[in-house]
């Protein structure tokens, strides 16, 4: 946790640009076909914690130490912010580092129970409710399961960022009535497609969101126009090199406001169109 006590320092911030940069340029010359997965990975961090109305509620799913909280309240204090993390020891960290959060000790799901969680002591930040293929790195806990429905009611939530290591489909089912109420725009993880229970995963996501008239969106597509993913387009995004680990969900009535935004935040002058003074 000697990494936990820089989050939201100007140290931290520091080595989080660093970091990031070493990354871009190790791609850039080691590993070119990795560079596009990348930069959306990094692009969709600056955009769902700029992304928040003033006011509105932001809930950080998966919330680890804090980084992406530390970076919302730095853009803008006025975000009321909702932590769900479900390591004991992370929850008390967040806690004691942002005391004006509220947070909640559990994992997501589409029901009440204890469940068994598993630990990746070496990257604590993959660890999850599903089982690793390399078992030999874990260690199992029991923790408490609820559904987003059962902890939270509230009516201005704006964004909710969904990092849960293969379990997203269940945060979605289990918040299915505050997502319908809210229409807040979603950031979620999906990643590779190792067998056919992640890519029947990958699909019932798609179809989920598609019922609620969600569009999917990689992250360097939603400050544009153009329509969402289709189904194919979705999972051919996740085969090698993948187009990116992290997706925007934006309900479909919302798209051209939250376009806007992803606009002001990049700095995008949008092009006019030909013939205007």
């Amino acid at each position: 946790m000697i990494r936990a006590s820089f989050v939201g320092t100007r140290v931290g911030r520091f080595g989080l640009a660093v970091r990031s940069a070493a990354e871009l340029l190790h791609a850039t010359f080691l590993d070119l076909e990795s560079i596009g997965t990348l930069a959306n990975d990094h692009l969709a961090a600056r955009l769902v914690t700029r992304l928040c109305l003033p006011g509105k509620g932001f809930i950080d799913v998966g919330a680890h130490i804090g980084s992406i909280i530390a970076a919302v309240i730095e853009h803008d204090s006025s975000i009321r912010l909702y932590a769900v993390e479900p390591m004991a020891e992370k929850v008390a960290h967040l806690r004691r580092r942002f005391p004006s959060v509220e947070v909640h000790q559990c994992a997501l799901g589409d029901g009440y129970g204890e469940v068994p969680f598993f630990v990746n002591p070496r990257a604590s930040g993959y660890s999850s409710l599903l089982a690793s293929a390399n078992a030999e790195e874990t260690f199992r806990v029991t923790v408490s399961l609820k559904p987003l429905d059962g902890i939270m009611t509230s009516d201005d939530i704006d964004v909710i960022k969904i990092d849960v290591e293969g379990a997203e489909l269940g945060v979605l089912r289990g918040g299915n009535d505050l997502i319908v109420k809210n229409r807040p725009a979603i950031l979620f993880e999906s990643g590779a497609l190792h067998n056919d229970d992640a890519t029947r995963a990958a699909e019932s996501i798609w179809l989920w969101l598609q019922d609620r008239n969600f569009d999917i969106v990689v992250p360097n597509r939603l400050a544009h126009n153009g329509p969402g993913l289709s189904l194919d387009g979705f999972l051919e995004s996740h085969h090698y090199p993948r187009r990116t680990t992290n997706y925007f969900a934006i309900p479909r009535e919302r798209r051209v406001e939250i376009r806007d935004r992803a606009r002001e935040i990049l700095r995008i002058v949008a092009a006019r169109p030909r013939g205007s003074a």
